[in-house]
C-alpha cells in the first residue's frame, strides 16, 4: 500500500488566501461604503416582509475513493456518480425574520473495483428528508455595523433509510432526524460582502436496512459542527462572483447490528472531516429579481474511516476521497 499524502490546506490557509486574492482587487477598484440593500446572490441575503424567495439547482457529482483493509492491503475503489436536484422556497414574514423549506431528489450510481479485477454496480434514488428553517436577523445592517442572524432547522425522519446492492437500489435518506442551531454575521458594502456561518447539528441516532441480507445496521447519535466563510465580490450590477470555503466536523459514531447467527457486531465509525471550496458565477437576468448561478464545489474528506470492535481484521480505512461538483442554479424573487 502505498502511503497517501494528504494536500488538504486547513481552513485558515484557505481563507487567507481568499483575502489576500480580493485584497488587491478591492484595493484598487471596488466601492467599500456600507451599503444595507439586499441582492439575490449575495450570502447573506434574506427576503423583505411580503416576498418570497425560490432557488432551483441541479448538481452533478463525481466522487472516488481508495479503501484499504487492516493490513493496509488495498480492497476496493469506489467511484459515485451523483445527480441531485434541490428546491427551496422562502418567505419573508417580516424583513427580519424569514421561514424556508426545502428538499432534495437524488439519483447516483456506485462502481466498487476489486483488487481481483471484478466490479459490482449499485445505485440509490430517492427523495432526501426536507429540511425546516426559521431565520431571525437580529442586528440588520440598515441600523447597525453588521448583520447577526440566527437560525433554527429540523429535518423529520420521513424517508426509510436502505443501502443498495447489485440487484436492488437503496434510498438516499438518513434514516434518522436532525436538529440545527447556528448563527452568522455579515457585512455588505457597494461592492463586496463578507460572511461567517457557524451551525452545530444533532444527528439522532438512525437505521439503515440492507435488502441483501435483512440486516439492519443501527447508527447512535452524534453531534457536527459546520464552520463557513464566503465572499461575493459585485463587478457590476449584472455579474458577480463568490467564493468560499467551509469545513465540516463530525463525531465518531458507534454503530452494530445483528448477523445471521445471531451476534452482536459493533463499530466504531470515522466520518472525518470535509473541507470544500466554492466558487460560483452570477448573472442577473432580471436584476434583484431572477439570477442565473454557474457553480463548482470541491469536497476533501479526511479521516474517514470502519474500526470493526468485534472483528478487528475487518476494519478498513478511506484514502484519497474526493468530491468534484458541478451546478446550475436559478434563484427568483416575488413580491
Amino acid at each position: 500500500m502505498k502511503t497517501p499524502t494528504n494536500l488538504k490546506p486547513s481552513l485558515w490557509q484557505t481563507t487567507a488566501g481568499i483575502a489576500l486574492f480580493l485584497l488587491p482587487l478591492g484595493a484598487g477598484a471596488f466601492n467599500f461604503t456600507p451599503d444595507a440593500n439586499r441582492v439575490v446572490s449575495d450570502p447573506s441575503y434574506l427576503p423583505l416582509g411580503g416576498q418570497v424567495y425560490g432557488s432551483t439547482e441541479y448538481t452533478f457529482g463525481n466522487t472516488g475513493s481508495t479503501t484499504d483493509n487492516a493490513v493496509e492491503a488495498l480492497k476496493s475503489s469506489n467511484t459515485t456518480l451523483s445527480n441531485t436536484v434541490n428546491q427551496v422556497l422562502e418567505a419573508g414574514l417580516t424583513d427580519d425574520f424569514t421561514l424556508r423549506v426545502g428538499d432534495s431528489y437524488q439519483w447516483l450510481s456506485s462502481t466498487t473495483g476489486f483488487p481481483d479485477g471484478t466490479q459490482n454496480l449499485t445505485r440509490s434514488d430517492g427523495f432526501i428528508d426536507p429540511t425546516f428553517t426559521a431565520i431571525w436577523r437580529a442586528l440588520d445592517q440598515k441600523n447597525h455595523p453588521l448583520n447577526w442572524d440566527l437560525q433554527v432547522s429540523y429535518a423529520p425522519n420521513f424517508f426509510n433509510a436502505q443501502s443498495a446492492d447489485p440487484s436492488e437500489n437503496g434510498t438516499v435518506a438518513r434514516g434518522g432526524d436532525t436538529g440545527t442551531f447556528g448563527t452568522s454575521i455579515s457585512q455588505k458594502t457597494a461592492d463586496f460582502t463578507f460572511y461567517l456561518q457557524g451551525t452545530l447539528t444533532y444527528l439522532n441516532n438512525r437505521s439503515v436496512f440492507n435488502p441483501a441480507n435483512n440486516i439492519t445496521t443501527d447508527f447512535d447519535s452524534i453531534w457536527q459542527y459546520f464552520l463557513n466563510v464566503s465572499t461575493q465580490t459585485r463587478f457590476s450590477p449584472q455579474w458577480s462572483l463568490n467564493l468560499g470555503c467551509s469545513e465540516t466536523f463530525n463525531d465518531q459514531v458507534n454503530t452494530s447490528f445483528v448477523n445471521g447467527g445471531g451476534n452482536l457486531i459493533s463499530s466504531v465509525s470515522h466520518p472525518g472531516e470535509v473541507l470544500v471550496f466554492t466558487g460560483a458565477l452570477n448573472f442577473h437576468a432580471i436584476p434583484n429579481r431572477c439570477v442565473l448561478s454557474f457553480i463548482y464545489n470541491h469536497y476533501f474528506f479526511d479521516g474517514v474511516s470502519n474500526t470493526n470492535e468485534t472483528l478487528p481484521g475487518n476494519s478498513t480505512t478511506t484514502y484519497a476521497k474526493e468530491e468534484n461538483a458541478f451546478s446550475g442554479e436559478l434563484r427568483y424573487v416575488f413580491n
